[in-house]
């Protein structure tokens, strides 16, 4: 009984996770579009009534310069002086969000802009069986802090201190990992051939 609550709470605090930053990302999206809508009012007005794709022009106008901010936001966020302040306002404010710096991570490392060396992917040993874990870092020589994901949804999961004999290095890339656990262990036989 235990456990089925537990992956009932689990997976709702994932599945909550999960949908938060995409209401956020559209709350934005749409705030800044009726903003960007204020100028292209007047200036759509002296362009035809056309619409493309059942989308009208000042709409498309709208769009495109939502993405050209975007575009010049990412340009500017590469700056040395952006970066700074981008790493001030994560040390200071956002490390303390349970779990976000374990999610950028894991969100840069999927759309390709982690620079750094992705979580070093392993086996940890919970109760009678092995899970995908990812090697958080090295107490001493026997205990290491490793992260353990839930699956469907990897960005909620535990956090365990293992000694040696209960964990695995396993060949396989943090992203092979992750697209396992979204699909509840489909394609594992293959990543795990040669470990288990």
């Amino acid at each position: 009984m235990k456990s089925i609550l537990r992956i009932i709470r689990t997976t709702l605090v994932g599945g909550i996770l999960f949908l938060v930053p995409i209401a956020v990302l559209l709350i934005l999206i749409e705030k800044a579009y009726h903003i960007v809508e204020k100028v292209t009012i007047p200036l759509s007005s002296h362009l035809p009534k056309v619409k493309i794709l059942g989308l009208a022009l000042q709409e498309i106008i709208g769009l495109l310069i939502i993405i050209v901010i975007c575009f010049l936001a990412g340009i500017v966020a590469r700056t040395k002086l952006a970066k700074n302040l981008i790493t001030k306002l994560e040390d200071k404010i956002l490390s303390l969000i349970p779990g976000y710096s374990f999610m950028k991570g894991i969100n840069e490392n999927i759309f390709g802009v982690n620079d750094e060396e992705n979580l070093k992917v392993i086996l940890a040993r919970v109760d009678d069986g092995w899970q995908f874990a990812f090697l958080i870092e090295q107490i001493n020589e026997n205990h290491f802090t490793v992260f353990v994901p839930d699956a469907p949804n990897p960005m909620s999961g535990g956090v365990y201190f293992m000694e040696k004999d209960h964990i695995k290095d396993v060949p396989i890339s943090q992203k092979e990992a992750l697209q396992c656990i979204r699909k509840l262990g489909f394609g594992s036989s293959a990543l795990l051939k040669d470990v288990l």
